[in-house]
């Protein structure tokens, strides 16, 4: 069986997101895909169902532990390696099929080689958090002090959303899984996801982090499926600022540096203030390696 290794969120290899993409995989049942993504071994791999022919794109997702309804840059893998083989034309618009829904997606022409991957995100409603913060800031080693209080923490679907005021605060965290695990599985919640507007590059809207102890992933390098409703959040509380009379706006999210896997993820948030019509994430990736999986 063939597996392709692709880094997502970046143009150097052993940089950004590393995703498995297996292509072809209608005929696997789930106990292989599950077994398959345990080998490859990277944070998640991607399985395309769908026929070239077929207009939708169809994956499934699944971490070495469980499976998942979406994955960012395992989606931006999966239509790089397509447009890749040539198996879809770039540019052009595409849909998204997978277990979180379907989706819009635009393949963007970046030079005679690379591809840019446009996802619109799914955005779970935010809620207010069920953990106590003192608490959840103890499980990485910080402190409630630390939180920036101008913006709210909040849960987005399996995630809690966390705002920092500084960097260093940020980069000096460490994930204790078993401890997140305690205070977070009991409330459904997976991770948590921590950022700043204290940025490393000019032009980018926010540095972050994302400790996912509950799917077996102490830390995501770079993660396309929160910088989507982090990208509306920004423009929610008027840090992205959208036109009035309504338009587009447009930033970068930073990702992976405490990793040594620095990753870079597009963001566009369409709408007004105070009526958000869509967010999407925008990435470029790099095929790495072709392997071939004996059973």
């Amino acid at each position: 069986m063939q597996v392709h290794i692709i880094d997502a969120f970046t143009r150097t290899a052993g940089a950004g997101n590393r995703a498995g993409v297996m292509l072809d995989a209608s005929s696997l049942d789930v106990p292989t895909m599950q077994r398959i993504a345990a080998v490859v071994g990277a944070s998640e791999t991607a399985f395309v169902l769908s026929r070239p022919e077929d207009p939708t794109v169809r994956l499934r997702y699944f971490t070495p532990t469980d499976e998942i309804a979406f994955c960012g840059h395992a989606t931006v893998a999966s239509f790089h390696l397509l447009a890749e083989k040539g198996l879809l034309r770039s540019p052009g618009a595409y849909r998204l099929e997978c277990p979180a829904g379907t989706f819009d997606i635009e393949l963007e022409s970046r030079g005679a080689r690379e591809t840019r991957v446009w996802i619109v995100t799914p955005q779970p409603a935010a809620e207010p958090s069920p953990v106590a913060l003192d608490a959840l800031m103890s499980t990485m080693g910080g402190t409630v002090d630390q939180v920036d209080p101008s913006l709210p923490v909040c849960r987005q679907g399996h995630r809690l959303m966390v705002p920092m005021k500084r960097l260093a605060d940020l980069e000096a965290l460490t994930a204790r899984g078993a401890a997140m695990n305690t205070l977070l599985l009991p409330h459904g919640l997976r991770g948590v996801y921590l950022f700043t507007r204290e940025a490393k590059e000019q032009g980018s809207a926010a540095h972050a982090r994302y400790f996912v102890p509950g799917f077996g992933i102490l830390e995501d390098p770079v993660t396309g499926s929160a910088a989507g409703p982090l990208a509306a959040f920004l423009a929610e509380h008027g840090v992205l600022r959208l036109p009035e009379q309504g338009g587009t706006v447009s930033s970068r999210v930073e990702q992976g540096d405490t990793m040594g896997k620095p990753g870079r993820i597009d963001i566009e948030v369409v709408g007004r203030p105070g009526r958000i019509e869509r967010a999407r994430v925008g990435g470029v990736a790099l095929t790495v390696m072709d392997a071939t999986l004996v059973a």
